[in-house]
Order: C-alpha cells, then structure tokens, then sequence
C-alpha cells in the first residue's frame, strides 16, 4: 500500500488522455459540421425542385414524389424522416386539392385510412411510429382539415 504523498503513475499520463479527448472533440466536430451541410444543402436544392413539379402532379402524384425523395434522402435518417412533412406539404401546395380533400372521411381525428391506402400501394407501415408513407398520408388529412393553407406540425 502507497504511504500518503505517493500516488500509482503506472497509467497514462493526464496529458495524453486530454490530447486525445482533444482531438476526438475536433474530428467528431468536423464530422458533425460536414453532415449537417450536407443535409442543408440536400434539402435547398430538393424543395424547390419539388415546388417545381407540384402543379403536374395529383396528390397520389406527390406520395409518390415525396416517397422518392425520402429514398433518396441524403440528410441524416431523422431529418429525412422529418421532412417528409414538409416536403409533402410543398408538393401539396402547388395546386388545389379539393377533389381529394372531398373524397375522404375527416369525421375522425384518428386518420388510421392511412395504413390501409400504404398497404394498398405496395408501402406498408412496419412500424407505425416511423412509417414516411403514413406521414405522407397523415400530412394530406392534415393539410385537408386545414382548408388547404397548411398543415399542423
């Protein structure tokens, strides 16, 4: 056992394991910055791309449009995942969608038609929870209950 005053230096010396800390820090930081302008700029170039096409397509024409862009996605897999939203929104927005808007049932708060129409085109839900198509869906009920001005996010 050490008497008081002596301390076990068999380990790495303080200086190495902050120079290492460190550098870790200034890596993961460029990394992090690298990604998050590569996600910034995925996203600037991809809306308005999406405004562009919006007034050619039908609404099941953006579910297919925003299904393609969510695969393509290069930003990190939570903002693709988040963008659908706001994607589907724009694509929604280039034309009036009232003869979908007519066409469904918005008497329940629920929208669980969802599930059953990404079935129905071939994009079934594994998980509820994380399903773009289903946001797509979900972004069209919403978009219909809002009159047409937007959607609640």
């Amino acid at each position: 056992m050490p008497s008081p005053g002596e301390y076990d230096s068999s380990g790495p010396s303080l200086r190495l394991v902050v120079s290492i800390v460190v550098v870790l820090a200034l890596v993961l930081g460029v990394v992090a910055y690298w990604r998050y302008t590569v996600s910034e700029r995925f996203f600037a170039d991809s809306l308005p791309e999406i405004d562009r096409v919006a007034p050619t397509l039908d609404t099941e024409g953006c579910v297919d449009e925003v299904l393609g862009w969510h695969r393509r996605c290069e930003a990190n897999k939570p903002l693709c995942d988040e963008g659908v939203v706001r994607v589907m929104t724009h694509c929604l927005m280039g034309r009036d969608r009232s003869d979908t808007c007519s066409g469904l049932d918005l008497s329940s708060s629920k929208a669980t038609w969802v599930f059953e129409r990404c079935t129905k085109r071939g994009t079934p839900c594994t998980n509820r929870k994380s399903c773009p198509c289903a946001d797509a869906y979900r972004t069209v009920d919403s978009f219909c209950r809002h009159e047409q001005k937007g959607v609640a996010l």
